[in-house]
């Protein structure tokens, strides 16, 4: 398909869970390079994102497609997920902000990759997955005037649900 865009991640899904549990499934499909997260607020929480581009194999439902692509894919850094719902309205406004992104203009000092990504069964949920070099760049750009995103509200919410997370150390 000639002028098709071809993203890396075309879809991405998510676990939350034990750390114990996590690390079985990653054994149990070492083919998917499962990405085990851990929460940077707190100790216990833990994440599993699959990237694979495959049927998901966890049965929390949290599913999601990816719409747009920004940098090169890395999955080193401080994760941010950014949860938002978009009115009709707002469909636009975020595109046309994401798209100066994909143009490389203004693009946060500090971001290596997102995903900006939608919920498969809710139309108007969206997450944004940012790869940060660190959380001093996510801080710096999240306070901004210039944060264009910080206006997505998460269902009747007027901010965003931001949740933080890295690399899980490895498995002692």
């Amino acid at each position: 398909m000639e002028g098709a865009i071809i993203m890396a991640v075309e879809k991405v899904s998510l676990a939350f869970g034990p750390e114990k549990g996590l690390r079985l499934q990653q054994e149990k499909y070492p083919d998917r390079d499962l990405k085990l997260l851990k929460s940077v607020t707190d100790e216990n929480k833990f994440l599993l994102l699959d990237s694979s581009n495959q049927k998901s194999v966890f049965h929390a439902g949290l599913n999601y497609e990816t719409r747009h692509e920004i940098g090169e894919e890395t999955w080193q850094g401080f994760y941010e997920f950014r949860y938002f719902t978009l009115g009709t309205q707002q469909k636009d406004l975020l595109a046309s902000i994401v798209q100066k992104w994909e143009n490389n203009y203004q693009i946060p000092a500090g971001l290596r990759y997102s995903l900006i990504l939608r919920d498969e069964k809710k139309n108007l949920q969206y997450l944004m997955l940012n790869v940060w070099n660190s959380e001093l760049d996510f801080f710096d750009w999240n306070t901004a005037d210039s944060n264009q995103i910080n206006q997505f509200g998460y269902n009747e919410n007027k901010k965003p649900y931001i949740a933080h997370f890295e690399p899980a150390p490895a498995k002692r």
